[in-house]
């Protein structure tokens, strides 16, 4: 029917905007908390570079004054000695965290190392001479202030930061230079301590600023991409000069939590997704279920009067409107004395009559007919391009043969099939489907009184 086919097709648009619309939405979610993670796996990591940013100011300027305490003596005492330098010397590399090499050098000469071992060589050095070296030192000396200069490679192994102290005798004039002291800080005992090899770990880290000139030094650490990529940039401040940090994402920022919290959504959505859609079928089921019920007989599983009356009206007002280039016929067909069967086989017995009556029935009829249980013992039949009468007898005779020529056998007992049919053409002078199937059942009823 077509009003069938229009709820179907109206379901499956229902559906599918629900599938879309369901989909979409569980997509929207988890890109939403996949934005959430994200937002706040970048707060967490700009927090973390704080705190490194923060550990690695600290421990440096820690250590640098640390080692101030020399210049400070040296300020009291310019003449110290060789005694009193080593016990000094031994107590600031006990109190500085990463410290390696001490030194003293009076008027800018290398007159005292600590430890001796391994550094014999230095002493007697004249920073004058070494121009690498000379200028952090004559720098130190300009700015009066500590100057961190480096990283550079020790001989010693590993990497190390140079610390020049420059030193007055007359504070806080600061005209009267005695000289400096220099201490050297472990690079790589210093980026471990403050947490730099664990957040490199987990996100990409870059530090700029040799010799203490911050954004226009060269790199210290990493590579330039990174600050490129930077989701944050801070500055480590020295008491002159500066060190900038830049932290990058890796790849992919939310490898860093557990799987389930980056798909959550589609975790939960989709299978609630799929007992909506299950659900949705089993009562898309039972619905066209419940409508093919209520248009077919149960019994036999013909159409019944509603299905009949819906298609005759249908293909009525088609001829009637349009035209048919070839009319139709209405067979009427009542089964004599079915009561009788019901009566004498019981009720079972006038069940299997019904049932294979309908199978007889379609049998001999086309696919384009129509064949429906319109009552008890009554059937309707729609003999479709059909125009004359002789046609419609041929198959009323073809009917009653199927019907009648063979008993039904139920039970040992055979039971002997008897019909009435009446029919009628379909005329432009019928003004509705009623008047048509008056005529059919006025014919049968008459047949059915000759017999």
């Amino acid at each position: 029917m077509q009003s069938t086919k229009h709820n179907r097709l109206y379901l499956s648009l229902v559906f599918i905007l629900y599938l879309v619309s369901a989909i979409a939405s569980i997509e929207w979610i988890n890109r939403g908390q996949r934005d959430f993670l994200r937002t706040e796996l970048l707060s967490r990591a700009k927090e973390e570079l704080s705190i490194v940013r923060s550990q690695l100011e600290t421990t440096i300027v820690s250590d640098i004054y640390a080692a101030k305490s020399l210049s400070a003596l040296v300020t009291v005492n310019p003449d110290v000695e060789i005694s009193h330098w080593k016990a000094l010397a031994k107590n600031i590399l006990q109190e500085g965290k990463h410290l390696r090499i001490i030194g003293l050098a009076p008027d800018d000469v290398i007159r005292m190392v600590y430890p001796e071992e391994g550094n014999e060589r230095a002493v007697g050095v004249d920073y004058r001479t070494i121009p690498q070296q000379w200028s952090s030192v004559k720098k130190a000396r300009e700015i009066q202030k500590v100057f961190i200069s480096g990283p550079v490679d020790l001989v010693q192994g590993g990497r190390g930061i140079i610390a020049r102290i420059p030193i007055f005798t007359d504070p806080p004039f600061n005209t009267d230079y005695w000289g400096c002291s220099s201490v050297i800080i472990d690079v790589d005992s210093l980026f471990h301590q403050v947490g730099i090899e664990s957040f490199s770990y987990k996100y990409d880290l870059a530090i700029k600023g040799m010799d203490s000139a911050g954004m226009d030094g060269d790199l210290v650490h990493g590579s330039n991409a990174v600050f490129d990529n930077a989701f944050d940039v801070q500055t480590v401040f020295f008491p002159y000069g500066s060190w900038v940090l830049a932290g990058a994402i890796k790849d992919n920022i939310l490898t860093q939590v557990p799987w389930y919290r980056v798909y959550i959504a589609r975790l939960i959505g989709y299978p609630i997704m799929l007992l909506l859609t299950l659900s949705f079928f089993v009562i898309y089921r039972q619905y066209i279920s419940a409508y093919k019920r209520s248009l077919h007989d149960d019994l036999t599983s013909l159409p019944n009067r509603r299905y009949f009356m819906f298609t005759l009206r249908n293909l009525f007002n088609d001829c009637s409107q349009r035209g048919c280039d070839e009319a139709f016929a209405v067979l009427s067909i009542d089964l004599d004395k079915f009561k009788t069967i019901n009566d004498t086989y019981g009720h079972a017995a006038g069940d299997k009559v019904l049932a294979v009556c309908a199978e007889r029935l379609k049998s001999v009829l086309r696919s384009t007919d129509l064949v429906a249980r319109v009552g008890g013992d009554e059937f309707l039949v729609i003999l479709s391009r059909i125009s004359n009468s002789s046609d419609v007898d041929v198959v009323n005779i073809e009917l009653q043969k199927a019907l009648c020529q063979t008993p039904v056998i139920y039970e040992e007992n055979l039971i002997d099939i008897r019909a009435s049919i009446g029919y009628v053409l379909y005329l432009h002078d019928y003004p509705d489907i009623e008047a048509l199937l008056k005529v059919a059942d006025e014919r049968m009823y008459q047949q059915k009184g000759n017999q």
